[in-house]
């Protein structure tokens, strides 16, 4: 299997992972909840706004009346998004400089003849 093929590879399984953890994080997170606020913001008294989110990072967190600030989406979810996505931009990265290194050892055509097919 070609090294171009194994970058693609890597790259398509980590956005598959770090879209599944995404996903994870917004269902634990308590975005789709439609219940109301106060029913899983349930530290104390709500300030005002009583929430405030973010896609990415994903970020969901209840904002307190005393001024303390709770967040709904597990940690880890980001360190998965963001390591992934690395994964995902060092494999591109790689894959380029497997492309450039490919292109530049290509033998040059003779003069005064058509590199053809």
């Amino acid at each position: 299997m070609g090294r171009m093929v194994r970058y693609g590879l890597g790259a398509l399984f980590a956005s598959a992972v770090a879209l599944a953890a995404w996903v994870y994080g917004v269902w634990a997170g308590a975005f789709l909840e439609m219940r109301p606020t106060g029913e899983y913001c349930t530290g104390g008294p709500l300030g005002f706004p009583a929430t405030s989110w973010t896609w990415l990072p994903l970020s969901h967190e209840c904002h307190y009346a005393d001024g303390a600030v709770q967040e709904l989406v597990p940690a880890p979810v980001n360190l998965v998004v963001d390591g992934c996505l690395l994964v995902v931009l060092a494999c591109a990265v790689a894959a380029l400089r497997v492309r450039a290194a490919s292109a530049g050892s290509r033998p040059s055509p003779a003069p005064g003849v058509s590199p053809g097919r």
